[in-house]
């Protein structure tokens, strides 16, 4: 078998071991000022203090040294709009207001899978880019805007959880499901895409907003 690849990455360590608003802040918080990551072919394998740990490294691995920044586990997104990528900040209106006049536009534009394809490689490397390794997902009604995310989220080894929306009612007919179809397409892209690499398949919820 080839040797086992080592990297390792020097800087500010900043972790938590339980919730810091349920738990005693200082017994949550982990805060390491000089502290060393090591890595054995890409899976986190110690993290401790630099001058601990530093003796357990192969000779001549090379440390990546990043002191004066944090380095931090993945942040991880439990309820995010990929579709609306587009219109983050724009101008707040009435919920139902903001949804028709917004929401529902934008995501219209998703039955185009080359469209889908931009906007995910967008927001997975805006995800990436904050530190968020880990996120659940809304895509559109469309199966085409799933396998697009999927897609973007496999090529930089992310783990999202991500499913097609259904919606029957109270919305425009461009975007409107039956309970066969959003049954039929869930079901199609869970054999798709669920347990492939990192990625997990979820089922949308059936949204009723309001009139459309």
């Amino acid at each position: 078998m080839p040797d086992a690849t080592v990297t390792a990455l020097r800087g500010t360590l900043v972790s938590f071991t339980d919730d810091p608003f349920l738990a005693d802040p200082a017994r949550a918080f982990r805060h390491q000022p000089d502290g060393l990551v090591i890595c054995r072919d890409g899976v986190i394998e110690a993290a401790g203090p630099y001058d601990s740990i530093r003796s357990t490294l192969p000779p001549d691995t090379p440390i990546a040294d990043y002191s004066g920044c944090i380095i931090s586990p993945g942040f991880i997104d439990t309820h995010v709009h990929y579709v609306q990528t587009g219109i983050i900040a724009a101008p707040g209106k009435e919920l139902l207001q903001w949804v028709s006049d917004y929401v529902y536009p934008v995501e219209e534009a998703f039955a185009e899978e080359a469209y889908a394809r931009e906007v995910a490689a967008f927001f997975c490397d805006a995800l990436i880019r904050n530190g968020t390794t880990t996120a659940v997902v809304y895509c559109a009604v469309y199966p085409q805007s799933v396998d697009a995310l999927f897609a973007e989220a496999q090529m930089r080894n992310m783990r999202i959880i991500a499913g097609k929306c259904m919606m029957d009612r109270n919305v425009p007919d461009a975007l409107r499901d039956t309970a066969r179809s959003g049954y039929d397409q869930s079901k199609a892209l869970i054999g798709k895409w669920h347990g492939k690499g990192r990625l997990l398949s979820a089922l949308g919820r059936i949204e009723h907003a309001g009139p459309a």
